[in-house]
């Protein structure tokens, strides 16, 4: 099941990017500064990038925290609450019985609640996992469109968490060209050893991004 999958990753993920938000060594992607000398030690071209930078002897401090981390985790916070608080609209089922009944099942901690402090993310992603697992509670059975809602945002936002943490392999095209006139792409960005691939020859070359 993709939803469930999506937002267990989600769930176990969240730590992680808390861990990230105050650590300065993290690399941004593409990671210009570094480029150049990449490029010129792989003997792909002899022409140093022009305009790149990596904002070094600028005078500037490094920031508290990483800004990128921080917009990460606001954003999928958001899109969380946001698909839970439709879900709820659909499929929670409002108190019924006698007024004890009722009272008892008002406060029913499976409710999920609109007002008052807002759940955390992992909560919300953990809400929003037992509706597309069936867990039981005041809920009716999840329709197609609620499912497929809780699918695409699920997916989304694991998507954005994987790139704040440099999860996914990514390729961007490098503005200089390889010895043969091709269009040079540096793939990267998950961690792993970059490398650089030709688009016309397929010359191939690794090797950590050195300052």
């Amino acid at each position: 099941m993709t939803a469930a999958r999506d937002l267990h990753s989600i769930i176990t993920t969240w730590p992680e990017l808390h861990d990230a938000l105050t650590t300065q060594s993290g690399d941004t992607w593409p990671p210009a500064g570094r480029m150049t000398t990449h490029i010129r030690e792989r003997h792909l071209d002899d022409t140093p990038l022009r305009g790149a930078r990596d904002g070094s002897g600028t005078g500037e401090s490094p920031a508290p925290c990483r800004i990128d981390i921080l917009d990460t985790m606001r954003d999928v916070h958001e899109q969380l609450l946001d698909c839970a608080d439709a879900i709820a609209e659909v499929v929670q089922l409002a108190p019924a019985g006698d007024q004890l009944t009722q009272l008892r099942d008002r406060h029913d901690p499976r409710r999920w609640k609109w007002t008052g402090r807002r759940p955390e993310p992992q909560y919300a992603a953990l809400w929003l996992y037992g509706r597309v697992t069936g867990a039981p509670g005041p809920f009716r059975t999840l329709p197609d469109c609620s499912r497929l809602l809780i699918e695409t945002t699920a997916r989304d936002a694991l998507s954005r968490i994987e790139r704040a943490l440099q999860l996914t392999r990514l390729t961007t095209l490098v503005g200089e060209r390889c010895a043969c006139g091709g269009k040079v792409l540096l793939h990267g960005g998950d961690g792993a050893l970059p490398h650089l691939i030709c688009s016309r020859c397929g010359r191939y070359h690794s090797g950590r991004l050195v300052a």
